[in-house]
């Protein structure tokens, strides 16, 4: 596709407009019936919508014109179980014996065979699928925790002691944000999606929208600028604020609230509660072995997630994540809250009523049915939360577990 083309789909991707991507890649398709790109991004598209057999078919149509397209693979193992359907795992055996895939092609290969293994539970042989998967992306991101400690240790430096009764600024705009914020994996996309079921609430998913206004007016030389916040603090110059406003703009809804499930928001907290008082922050928790496993599995295309290819540099983030949410439960001890999504499944109906009641939303019986919703889901999560909540989620992982992170201590997380 050329670059125009990719450009506009990834504006519309951002806008959740995924009805008219997929209008624009029919007509592409029609056009160019065997381009895998355009294939390829039809199944993301069908699959982020919930329609996984419209999904599934052009995976499979790209497998019809090329076996060795591993991208297909890794997105079919999504969304099918290996156990009621085997083809696919023989197709992965064949092509692992292929002498000239690239690294990028193995590395997808190898989380495919870790996700069929893991269907059919022969957890050794997925367990070292998903490690040579890991070790191979690793060696190609050439990845050092030290760029993301020295982040941390900068924005724990700055908000520790900050003073958050200081006056805040408020916006002339009505729509109330809900932050929700967490690890990968942490159960937030089921979390969006079952306050996005309400009635007057609009599902944002990953909006990029809080760090970009953060770039344009706090960051000085790749640094936060304590400096900088307390200026527009001082001046009640609300362009911060109005900057992520307008960015909403072209989503073009109606409703009083809003998620934004960018995870990586956990970081500001601290100026999401000077500059977004009126919002709503959400915390998600997962049993901390089942939430590094669940990361470990899942081969995350983007440089922000490059931690998530060694069990410890996943201990690491694990252990600063803590250390930057604690500030915020001291700052702020009545005003977080946090989700445990092994509480959600063990009582649903409760937690999802005490989720809509901290949102100040009134009650709507569709939270419960939150699995019927038709938002757009962009995540790796997008099949599981479109299903009923089930207890075997919880703690599956355990074996898987004891075999990857066997040298990692997580008794203190």
């Amino acid at each position: 596709m050329d670059k125009i083309l990719i450009k506009s789909l990834n504006l519309l991707r951002e806008n959740n407009n995924l009805n008219e991507i997929i209008k624009i890649l029919l007509l592409e398709k029609k056009k160019n019936p065997k381009d895998k790109e355009i294939l390829f991004q039809l199944g993301g598209a069908y699959r982020s919508l919930g329609n996984f057999e419209a999904a599934l078919a052009n995976y499979e149509d790209i497998l019809k014109y090329d076996e060795s397209y591993t991208p297909a693979f890794r997105m079919i193992g999504t969304i099918i179980n290996h156990k009621q359907n085997d083809k696919y795992l023989k197709k992965l055996e064949i092509l692992k014996e292929k002498n000239e895939l690239l690294k990028t092609q193995k590395i997808d290969l190898f989380f495919a065979l870790g996700k069929a293994y893991e269907d059919l539970n022969e957890n050794e042989k997925s367990s070292d699928y998903y490690i040579r998967a890991n070790n191979l992306k690793k060696s190609f991101t050439k990845y050092n925790f030290n760029s993301h400690k020295e982040h941390f240790e900068q924005i724990y430096k700055i908000f520790k002691d900050i003073n958050f009764n200081i006056k805040k600024t408020y916006s002339a705009n009505t729509k109330k944000i809900i932050f929700i914020c967490g690890l990968p994996r942490s159960g937030s996309t089921l979390f969006e999606n079952i306050i996005a079921s309400h009635k007057d609430v609009y599902s944002g998913g990953e909006l990029p929208y809080l760090q970009r206004a953060i770039k344009k007016h706090f960051v000085e030389n790749n640094n936060i600028s304590k400096e900088k916040i307390f200026n527009h603090l001082d001046n009640k110059n609300k362009d911060f604020n109005n900057d992520y406003f307008k960015s909403l703009i072209n989503h073009n809804f109606s409703e009083k609230n809003v998620t934004d499930k960018q995870l990586d928001n956990f970081r500001w907290i601290g100026l999401i509660k000077l500059f977004f008082p009126n919002s709503k922050i959400i915390l998600c928790k997962r049993n901390p072995r089942s939430n590094a496993i669940s990361i470990y599995k899942n081969n995350f295309n983007t440089p922000t997630y490059n931690w998530t290819n060694d069990p410890k540099d996943i201990l690491c983030y694990f252990k600063y994540y803590n250390k930057i949410i604690n500030i915020w439960k001291n700052k702020f001890p009545n005003e977080l809250f946090e989700i445990e999504y092994e509480e959600l499944v063990d009582k649903k109906d409760d937690i999802i009523k005490k989720i809509i009641n901290n949102c100040e939303l009134d009650w709507d019986p569709n939270c419960l049915l939150f699995y019927k919703n038709k938002s757009p889901i962009k995540t790796a999560s997008a099949f599981q939360a479109r299903q009923p909540i089930y207890n075997s989620s919880v703690n599956k992982d355990a074996s898987l577990f004891k075999n990857i992170f066997l040298d990692q201590d997580f008794s203190n997380i």
